[in-house]
């Protein structure tokens, strides 16, 4: 604003100061960034948590958990997630029975005399040749859960390491209640059997959210074809 000033010809300017800047930073916008970042963050924990708590729950979590427990040698630990007896039972009465099979039939085709009581003799034997492989199948499996270098390619030597069991890992899982048939693939090669893969079937354990090998229901059919027998 001009203004001229008594008793002077000189025209003065009055400066009126500038209002006051608000550098009050703006909250309402702000807490618009912050609520989103902190909700998405409880979600993906959320997520993240539910997700975990639901694996340790899987049968393949619990395998992973095996192989780990065989890898450090660690047999104490490994025994809990397969049934030993119960496995190494199964494997015997499936060798004891394709061979009764192989041979029985093998009699009943051959010439020579004496056929019954050949099959009766070779019925006979077949209790004391099932104790004698559960034995050998015993200390197989105690073998492999205790990480023995030959069968887990750890001895150090490439040689023995070539082939090992090490590269073991479930492909397919299916779960029906306290059931799951998973198949593991990784096979070594070659391998006796021709196997690329084999079908194990676990169980939850009681009161325990982890699963243990019950069962290898392939065992017969393999053991049949390994020695060219008929199925029993």
């Amino acid at each position: 604003m001009r203004e001229t000033h008594s008793g002077s010809s000189y025209p003065w300017f009055v400066i009126f100061p500038p209002p006051p800047l608000n550098i009050e930073p703006p909250r309402r916008n702000l807490w618009r960034f912050i609520v989103p970042l902190v909700l998405l963050n409880i979600l993906v924990i959320a997520g993240l948590g539910t997700w975990w708590y639901r694996y340790t729950g899987t049968p393949e979590c619990s395998l992973a958990r095996l192989g780990h427990a065989v890898r450090a040698k660690n047999y104490g630990e490994a025994s809990q997630y397969v049934d030993e007896e119960r496995i190494a039972n199964a494997i015997s009465q499936s060798l004891t029975d394709v061979l009764l099979a192989k041979y029985t039939q093998k009699f009943k085709d051959d010439p020579l005399p004496f056929t019954d009581t050949r099959i009766e003799l070779l019925h006979k034997i077949a209790p004391r040749f099932h104790d004698w492989s559960l034995l050998g199948v015993r200390n197989a499996i105690r073998l492999l859960l205790s990480g023995n270098g030959l069968l887990t390619g750890s001895t150090g030597f490439k040689v023995f390491d070539e082939h090992n069991f090490s590269g073991l890992h479930p492909v397919r899982s299916t779960v029906s209640g306290d059931i799951a048939d998973v198949v593991i693939a990784g096979m070594p090669q070659p391998n006796p059997f021709d196997l690329t893969e084999i079908h194990v079937r676990m169980q939850r354990i009681p009161n325990s959210r982890q699963w243990r090998i019950e069962e290898i229901p392939d065992a017969t059919p393999i053991f049949a074809k390994y020695f060219e027998a008929p199925m029993p």
